[in-house]
């Protein structure tokens, strides 16, 4: 079983000048604060930073605020940064490994650190890779959206069909990662089937319409049929000049677009090698006056409080950057316009070639008679064989990966599993002060729905079982288990003990447990971080600490897209 652990989370705020330092047991871990000392903010932070997408909305929170999560994924140390939308991964030596600023590209990096080889199909039915999303969600009791019948933990899980099923599956055992590599063999095996059965489909069509028009006794071209012929083409020709000159439009306004993004980036360029210049003669001319090196004018206070330079510069970097992106974007489209305007110009000189040849009858009914419809038919014979014989080998490796999959499908395994779930099940409803239910026929799948108090603690109990399934000796992943305000539909003084306590000793004693409540107890917990201040999660005192760590971080993961999206433009032109 492979292992995930949180070490530590660094938050920081720019626009505040405030940041955070929260550090996390490899055990049990209690954040315990009162309403809106920001629990649900540092919680919902750690996952978003990971990629997921937890619900609900962070009141008073600084939307750039820079986020720094520290894991250990089977005793190997990462860094994953967050500022944005923007991400970049850090070995445990800061080593730059994959910077990132599309959830896309990003899961696919997350995917590949961590050896997540979940596939499951999209809304289209697709089979694509699960993403952080899926990852976490069968592990994190989200306050503002789990307590409930569904599973609406991260707004998007929502991209994808029906994907809890195939996700506890994964987790729990019932099939291992080693059947979803073959699952994504086989369905890639299957695509490119039925795209080549649809290719010789179209094939055997038009062999079909070619052999009623011009049959084996000989083409028929007649010259009288010529003038509607040229006509025709006449049309076409004038059709694809209209196009043409559509195109060449658009390609003239997407150029103004590109020249205008990229003077735009080289403004940003040179404003921050101003602010370069002027922060290094701040930090190595040290004055009681300070003297603008721009203009001259001298200053009492700091030069950098004063033009609030450095917030400014991060913004512009910021800034720097999505023009980039938009950039990319625009050049791709370009590409795209200046592509089909050159396949329409293909278009029309084979056309204007044709019709002129036409024009003379003679030489262009030598040309047909010369290649003959033996030729054309030959032609139809040979590509047909060919797909055939690739048709044939998709089917005979899919029937290999088809046999492979059966063999994950152990009933036994299967029925082991579920076992541990049902028995674990029926345990925790008794430790939660909840009535029995028939647990026997209980599916991974089977979240309760049951409204009042009794509501969250019968979620608890399924929660638990699931736990207990993954921490099994079947189960994937060792993922923390995050637990968020526990307190739910007002639990009262018998019931929430119970359920901290369950929390506390009643889950994998193996697992990583982080646990948000309001309230305070004497159990005990490895860890504790106490919250005290409304609305101040984040510290003055830790800031300066949090921005000579993360700033250095934050533009190397900058520099990284910039010049991934310049390499991307490069390509393009």
């Amino acid at each position: 079983m492979k292992s995930f652990l949180f070490v530590n989370i660094w938050l920081m705020s720019h626009r505040d000048r405030r940041a955070r330092l929260v550090e996390f047991h490899p055990k049990t871990n209690l954040i315990v604060g009162a309403n809106h000392t920001g629990k649900s903010s540092l919680i919902k932070t750690l996952f978003r930073t990971l990629g997921a997408s937890p619900k609900g909305h962070l009141r008073q929170w600084d939307d750039s605020t820079v986020s720094l999560v520290e894991v250990s994924v089977s005793q190997k140390r990462y860094r994953v940064l967050h500022q944005g939308g923007y991400r970049a991964l850090f070995d445990d030596q800061d080593t730059l490994i994959a910077a990132s600023g599309t959830h896309s590209q990003w899961s696919e990096d997350f995917a590949q650190t961590i050896g997540f080889n979940l596939v499951i199909n999209d809304k289209g039915l697709e089979t694509v890779p699960g993403d952080p999303n899926c990852f976490f969600i069968p592990f994190y009791i989200d306050q503002d959206g789990s307590w409930q019948a569904g599973w609406e933990t991260f707004l998007g899980i929502r991209q994808y069909s029906k994907p809890i099923g195939a996700i506890l599956d994964y987790f729990t055992g019932i099939k291992p990662p080693a059947y979803y590599e073959v699952k994504a063999q086989r369905d890639q095996e299957a695509k490119q089937l039925e795209d080549q059965r649809k290719e010789h489909r179209f094939l055997e069509k038009a062999k079909e319409r070619f052999d009623r028009a011009l049959p084996l006794t000989g083409p028929k071209v007649e010259p009288e049929n010529f003038d509607i012929e040229i006509e025709q083409l006449t049309s076409e020709v004038t059709h694809l000049n209209q196009r043409q000159e559509v195109l060449r439009d658009t390609t003239v306004r997407q150029a103004e677009i590109i020249e205008g993004l990229r003077l735009q980036i080289n403004l940003a360029h040179k404003t921050l090698n101003t602010y370069e210049a002027d922060t290094a003669f701040l930090r190595h001319e040290p004055h009681e006056t300070l003297v603008c090196p721009t203009c001259g004018a001298e200053h009492q206070e700091s030069f950098g409080e004063i033009l609030n330079y450095a917030e400014d510069a991060r913004i512009l970097r910021d800034l720097s950057t999505r023009l980039q992106n938009d950039l990319t974007k625009s050049i791709n489209q370009y590409k795209q316009t200046q592509a089909e305007l050159h396949q329409l110009e293909s278009q029309y000189s084979r056309i204007a070639d044709i019709l002129s040849t036409r024009r003379g009858a003679l030489v262009f009914r030598q040309v047909v008679d010369s290649m003959g419809a033996e030729r054309a038919f030959q032609a139809f014979q040979d590509e047909g064989s060919a797909l055939a014989n690739e048709i044939n080998a998709l089917l005979v490796r899919i029937k290999d990966l088809e046999e492979t999959l059966k063999s994950f499908n152990d009933r036994k395994r299967s029925k082991t599993i579920l076992t541990i779930f049902r028995d674990a099940y029926a345990a925790a409803l008794i430790k939660l002060n909840l009535p029995a239910i028939a647990t026997s026929s209980a599916k991974l799948t089977s979240r309760p729905n049951i409204s009042g108090s009794a509501g969250p603690r019968s979620m608890l109990a399924y929660y638990g079982a699931l736990w207990r399934t993954c921490y099994s000796q079947e189960g994937a992943f060792a993922v923390p288990l995050v637990i968020d305000s526990p307190n739910q539909q007002g639990q009262d003084t018998f019931n929430m003990p119970l359920i901290l306590e369950y929390l506390s000793s009643g889950l994998p004693s193996q697992a990583q447990i982080i646990v948000g409540s309001e309230t305070e107890t004497e159990l005990v917990f490895d860890n504790k971080v106490v919250l005290e201040e409304p609305y101040r999660l984040l510290k003055e005192s830790e800031f300066p600490t949090a921005q000579a760590l993360l700033d250095p971080l934050v533009n190397r993961m900058h520099d990284a897209i910039h010049a991934q999206n310049q390499a991307s433009e490069s390509q393009a032109n």
